[in-house]
C-alpha cells in the first residue's frame, strides 16, 4: 500500500533539481547555485597539482578503454552546516560510479547517485566560513569545484536563539506517539455525505473500498427520491461503492441503485482469504439485510447467503458483529429493529464459518453471566487481539425517546463459548464507534456517547480515540488533537496507518458538510525533556510534565533528517522566564505542518490555532505570538489599549496560503516585525504580501514552543500539531540577504523548498 509518510531520498530532500524554477540562477544571491568557471575533472597523475584550471584526456582500464574523468559544475545549496548534516546537489557530466565526495576536505556520505549528471551527498562536521572546496572520486579520478561553499548556520548572527532538532536535544525514554493527517478535504464532488459505511483496505487490489451508508436528505444531496416522512421504507440508505488507491483520490466504483447486493447501512465489511465480506446492515428497506455477500475486487460482488439463494442460520435481526479469528469467520449478537422497542430481542449468540456459507452454532442464545457477554450489538465488529477473539464495548439501540443502552465492557474469548470479562476500561459506554487491532494495540474509536457528566463529558459523538497493550490499561489520544468527532464512521487499517473516511462527521457542525479524508499514523522516538538553542546564550525550552514532553523522530523530517512532533494538545516547551526584543524580532522555523481544523466556533485572540513560538499569558501582557493557521503564517500581538479605563487590544495578521495540506510539506517559513509596527511574512526565501501592522510600544517577548500563551484558559486552542526541524528567534528585524541566507541553510540541512 502506499505509505503514509513517503521519504523516498530523491523525492523527499525537496532540493531543487535541474529545471526547478525554485532553483536560485546563478550569480543571483546567496541562495544560488555555484556556477563553475574552471570546473574540471583532474586525473591527479597527470595534472599541476598547483593549478585547478587542468583536465586529464582520461585515464585507460585493463582493456584500453579511455575512462572520460568526472566534471564539477554547480553545487546547490551555497550553504552547508558546519555541523554536519546537510544535502548537497552536485551536478556535473560522468558522476557514475562516484567513489567518495569530499567538502572542506572532509569526506561526506554519499546519498544518491542520481544519473551520469548528479549526485546528492551528505556533509560532515566542516570548519566554519567561505571557501569550501568539493571534490569527487571516480575510478582513481578527482574533480574539483573550488571554494563551492559556505559553512555557516543561523546561530553566527547576533543574539540569535536557534533550535535545531539535530543537536542540543534532551530525550529520554523510547515511544510511539500517534498524529491525525488530513489526506484530502474532498473524496470527490458528487460524493454525498453519509455514515454507516465501512471503509476497507483490501490488499488484493491496492484499494481502499467504501461500501454503502446513509443520508436522509433528498437527492441530488441525499439518496432518496421520494419526500421525507411520505413513504414507508424511506430509501434513504444506498449499495453505492466507491474505491481509492491512496485515500486522496477516490473513483465510483459502483452506482447507486446497482443491485448486486441490497442497499444498506450500520452493516461490517472485513477481509478474509483475500476478499471483503459484508453481512448484515439495518432495516431502513421496512426488512433485514439478512445476508452474506463477498467480492474479491470491491466490483464484482456474491450473495452467498440470502435473497435469491439460502438464507442465513441465523434468525433475521441487524446491527450483529462480525471478525476473523483462527483463520475463520465469526459472527457475535446483533438485535431486533422492527416491532415494539420493548419487545426487542438481543441476541449473545455466536456462529463461526470456515467458507463462508455453511455456518456453525458456536453458542447459542443465553443469559448474561460471568463468563458470557449480554446480548447486544452495534458495533464496528470482533477482532482477533493477541490470539483470542475480543468484544470490545457493545450497545442496545433504540429508535424512540427511550434512548440507547451502551457498555464499556472488554471480553475475550479462546473459543466463542466461554469469555472472560476484562479491567473495566475508562472510556464510557458508545454506540456505533470502530473497534481494530493496529500497530499490534487494540483500540476504539469515536462513537455516540451519552457522556459522563461528572467528568464533564457531554452527549454527541466523542472525539475519543483509546488504545490498549493488552485489553486491561488504556491510554488516550488527546482528545483537544486535531480530529473531528463522530460515529458509524468507516476505519481501514493498514500496515502503516488506519485511514477515516465517511461518518457522521461528514454531515457537518455548524459550518456546512465535511467530505474530507484522514489518516492516523504513527510517530517513534523519544520523549523529549528539553531543547538547548545553539546560540551563544544556550537558551533552554523544558517540557515541565511528562504528558508535555513532544517527540523526537530521528526520520521526522525525510531520511535521516530528524524533527520534533508536537502533538497539538499537550507537547509544549516552555523558557523558565520570557525571552525579550526590544528592538525588532524575527521568528522563522521550518516545519512540516498537517492541516489543523480550527476548534468549533473558536475565534483566534491572544494566539494563531497553530502557534510555534508563544508569549507569555494574559498577566504577563503584552503577548506575541506566531504560528500557522488555515495554511497561513499568522502572529497574534495583545498590549494594553491606553486610556482611563485601561483594557486590552489585539491584532490578528495573516499572509501566504498553503502550509498546511495533508501531512505537510517541509518548509521554512515565518515573519519579522519591527518596532514602528511594519509585519512582513516569509515562506521560503521570498517575501510575501503582508497586509497590516502591529504596534511595539513594548518590547515583544516570547516563552514558548510549540504552543501560545501560558494562561491555561486556552488550552490547545493554541498549540502546533506537526514536526519541528528548527526554530529561529533573533532580537532584530532579518532583511532579504539574512532570510536568503537562512533559506540556503535550511535548503540543506531539511531539504526546505
Amino acid at each position: 500500500m502506499p505509505a503514509p509518510r513517503p521519504l523516498a531520498i530523491l523525492g523527499a530532500l525537496g532540493l531543487a533539481c535541474a529545471g526547478d524554477p525554485s532553483a536560485s540562477t546563478p550569480g543571483t544571491g546567496s541562495t544560488g547555485e555555484t556556477p563553475s568557471t574552471t570546473g574540471v575533472g583532474v586525473d591527479p597523475s597527470t595534472s599541476d597539482p598547483d593549478s585547478t584550471g587542468v583536465t586529464s584526456s582520461g585515464a585507460a582500464d585493463s582493456t584500453g578503454t579511455v575512462i572520460e574523468p568526472p566534471a564539477l559544475a554547480t553545487v546547490h545549496p551555497s550553504i552547508v552546516d558546519p555541523l554536519g548534516g546537510s544535502t548537497i546537489v552536485i551536478r556535473g557530466e560522468h558522476l557514475l560510479g562516484t567513489d567518495r565526495v569530499w567538502v572542506g576536505g572532509v569526506e561526506a556520505t554519499i546519498l544518491a547517485i542520481v544519473d551520469d549528471t548528479e549526485l546528492r551527498a551528505r556533509t560532515s562536521a566542516v570548519a566554519p566560513g567561505p571557501g569550501l572546496d568539493v571534490t569527487i572520486e571516480r575510478d582513481g579520478l578527482e574533480a574539483t569545484l573550488p571554494d563551492a561553499l559556505e559553512a555557516w548556520s543561523p546561530a553566527e548572527l547576533p543574539g540569535a536563539r536557534l533550535f535545531d532538532a539535530a543537536h542540543g536535544v534532551q530525550t529520554e525514554e523510547a515511544v510511539t506517539t500517534y498524529a491525525w493527517h488530513r489526506l484530502t478535504a474532498t473524496i470527490a464532488d458528487d460524493w454525498r455525505v453519509r455514515d454507516g459505511n465501512t471503509t476497507t483496505w483490501l490488499p488484493a487490489t491496492e484499494r481502499y473500498w467504501m461500501v454503502a451508508g446513509w443520508n436522509g436528505l433528498q437527492e441530488p444531496e441525499g439518496f432518496s427520491m421520494v419526500p421525507p416522512d411520505t413513504v414507508y421504507p424511506p430509501q434513504n440508505t444506498t449499495d453505492e461503492v466507491w474505491s481509492s488507491p491512496d485515500g486522496v483520490t477516490w473513483t465510483l466504483e459502483l452506482p447507486h441503485g446497482h443491485g448486486q447486493f441490497e442497499r444498506r447501512h450500520s452493516h461490517n465489511t472485513v477481509v478474509w482469504r483475500d476478499r471483503l465480506w459484508m453481512i448484515g446492515g439495518d432495516t431502513h428497506q421496512g426488512y433485514y439485510n439478512h445476508d452474506v455477500v463477498s467480492s474479491a475486487d470491491g466490483v464484482q460482488w456474491d450473495v452467498v447467503l440470502g435473497p435469491g439463494t439460502t438464507e442465513p442460520p441465523w434468525s433475521e435481526r441487524a446491527l450483529q458483529a462480525i471478525g476473523v479469528y483462527d483463520d475463520k469467520l465469526w459472527m457475535f449478537g446483533g438485535q431486533d429493529l422492527l416491532g415494539p422497542p420493548d419487545e426487542y430481542v438481543h441476541h449473545n449468540d455466536v456462529w463461526s464459518t470456515d467458507d463462508g456459507e455453511h455456518w456453525t452454532l458456536v453458542a447459542a442464545d443465553g443469559p448474561a453471566s460471568a463468563t458470557r457477554p449480554a446480548g447486544c450489538g452495534v458495533l464496528d465488529g470482533l477482532v482477533e487481539f493477541q490470539g483470542e477473539l475480543w468484544l470490545v464495548g457493545c450497545a442496545r439501540e433504540r429508535e424512540d425517546a427511550v434512548g440507547h443502552s451502551m457498555s464499556n465492557e472488554v471480553w475475550s474469548t479462546t473459543d466463542g463459548v466461554t469469555w472472560t470479562l476484562h479491567a473495566e476500561p475508562p472510556w464510557v459506554g458508545k454506540i456505533w464507534p470502530n473497534v481494530v487491532v493496529w500497530d499490534d494495540r487494540l483500540w476504539i474509536l469515536f462513537g455516540y456517547t451519552y457522556g459522563d457528566p461528572a467528568n464533564g463529558w457531554s452527549a454527541g459523538n466523542a472525539n475519543e480515540v483509546w488504545y490498549s497493550d493488552d485489553g486491561e490499561t488504556w491510554r488516550s489520544l488527546p482528545v483537544d488533537s486535531p480530529q473531528p468527532g463522530s460515529h458509524a464512521q468507516g476505519i481501514a487499517v493498514t500496515e502503516d496507518a488506519l485511514l477515516y473516511a465517511g461518518g457522521n462527521y461528514s454531515f457537518g457542525f455548524g459550518d456546512g458538510v465535511d467530505k474530507s479524508v484522514w489518516t492516523l499514523v504513527p510517530h517513534r522516538g523519544e520523549a523529549v525533556r528539553a531543547w538547548t538553542d545553539r546560540g551563544a546564550e544556550a537558551r533552554t525550552v523544558t517540557a515541565e510534565l511528562d504528558d508535555a514532553r513532544p517527540n523526537r523522530v530521528d526520520d521526522g523530517l525525510g531520511d535521516g533528517i530528524p524533527g520534533l512532533v508536537f502533538d497539538g494538545s499537550n507537547s509544549v516547551l516552555q523558557l523558565d522566564a520570557p525571552d525579550e526584543q526590544a528592538d525588532g524580532r524575527s521568528v522563522f522555523w521550518v516545519a512540516r505542518a498537517p492541516f489543523v481544523p480550527r476548534p468549533w466556533g473558536w475565534i483566534e485572540t491572544f494566539d494563531p490555532v497553530g502557534t510555534i513560538v508563544g508569549g507569555p499569558g494574559p498577566a504577563g501582557v503584552p503577548v506575541s505570538s506566531v504560528g500557522l493557521s488555515d495554511g497561513q503564517i499568522v502572529t497574534m500581538n495583545l498590549e494594553p489599549e491606553p486610556g482611563p479605563k485601561g483594557g486590552l487590544v489585539y491584532t490578528r495578521i495573516a499572509a501566504g496560503e498553503g502550509l498546511q495540506e495533508a501531512e505537510g510539506d517541509v518548509r521554512f517559513a515565518g515573519m519579522t516585525h519591527a518596532t514602528d509596527g511594519a509585519m512582513q511574512a516569509w515562506i521560503g526565501g521570498e517575501a510575501i504580501a503582508t497586509e497590516g501592522a502591529a504596534g511595539y510600544g513594548t518590547p515583544r517577548l516570547w516563552s514558548r514552543i510549540g504552543g501560545g500563551s501560558d494562561g491555561s484558559y486556552y488550552g490547545a486552542n493554541s498549540r502546533f500539531a506537526g514536526t519541528l526541524g528548527a526554530v529561529i528567534v533573533l532580537p532584530s528585524v532579518a532583511d532579504a540577504e539574512v532570510v536568503a541566507r537562512m533559506h540556503a541553510w535550511a535548503q540543506g540541512r531539511f531539504g526546505a523548498p
